[in-house]
């Protein structure tokens, strides 16, 4: 039989730099199975995207990552934006803060991540395009819009802080939550007013472990769309402390909507949450291409 050859691309800065440590604890299972790794570590933000849209793929494997969910966004972006259609399988190996994408797939152990990309196993999961005007963008866990954004930025500014920046941001933003008007037209339905937030979800869990979306589904061919317009203070803060159970979409100020598409246009442009990277502004459409990726999991 010959011998099998995955493609590894590495993060050694994301999260808490323990990229190149993951690396070295699961060599020995990929040796062990007779998979020959060719490893490339990124050396700029982007660089990630740009391996996953011109290496040789021909006869691999896997197209394997070891990071965060900021790498995932990386290298679907670049599969997404090769020549031709990729059918190479894609493996995530949990290397960053929030890892939200191996969350939903109940992977967040690397060993664990490894056993699974070993097995072989590939199973269809959507991804989202994100189009705002000229530029296009595609995302495989969540696109925000309002107080997801805000929470985000903050967040990032209290990196230092590790793991508990996302509640701390977040109760910073429920003291002076701000809404937006907007346009949210919802597969041809169209919602007008004032928002508090805008979530697009094709899997469960955003900010280290928020599910947000508990019945999203990475492969049903929809997104799950959470909206707030209006909610006090202390309702905020139910809202808050309920995301981690998802019980919050029980809430009568809390909205849920499976859809095939949806556009969300602003009064203004507002900045946008791409797979928790701050990248792009309103106006926004988003629509799903079923089953686009194959992934180890």
């Amino acid at each position: 039989m010959p011998a099998r050859r995955m493609v590894m691309i590495v993060n050694p800065r994301g999260g808490t730099r323990r990229g190149p440590r993951v690396l070295d604890s699961v060599k020995p299972a990929f040796e062990s199975a007779g998979i020959a790794l060719d490893v490339r570590e990124t050396t700029r933000a982007g660089h990630a995207r740009e391996l996953a849209a011109t290496l040789d793929l021909e006869g691999c494997d896997g197209l394997c990552l070891i990071g965060g969910d900021g790498t995932i966004h990386e290298v679907v972006n670049g599969v997404m934006q090769r020549p031709e259609p990729s059918t190479t399988p894609l493996g995530f190996i949990p290397g960053g803060t929030g890892n939200d994408v191996p969350r939903h797939f109940e992977c967040r152990d690397p060993e664990e991540a490894v056993r699974r990309i070993i097995a072989g196993s590939a199973r269809p999961v959507d991804v989202m395009r994100v189009t705002m005007g000229e530029e296009v963008r595609h995302c495989i866990n969540i696109v925000g819009w309002g107080a997801t954004v805000d929470i985000n930025r903050t967040a990032e500014r209290l990196r230092y802080l590790g793991p508990p920046r996302y509640t701390i941001a977040a109760l910073s933003h429920i003291l002076r939550a701000k809404r937006r008007q907007a346009e949210i037209v919802l597969d041809g339905e169209t919602l007008t007013g004032s928002f508090l937030l805008a979530a697009a979800c094709n899997t469960r869990f955003t900010g280290r472990g928020m599910d947000l979306a508990p019945q999203a589904a990475a492969d049903d061919g929809k997104v799950d769309v959470v909206l707030v317009r209006r909610a006090s203070r202390m309702q905020m803060l139910t809202l808050l402390n309920r995301t981690y159970d998802g019980s919050h979409v029980a809430m009568p100020c809390v909205e849920c909507r499976q859809v095939r598409s949806l556009t969300i246009t602003s009064t203004k442009p507002e900045r946008l949450m791409l797979d928790g990277e701050l990248k792009g502004t309103s106006p926004v459409s988003v629509d799903v291409l079923p089953g686009a990726l194959r992934v180890l999991v």
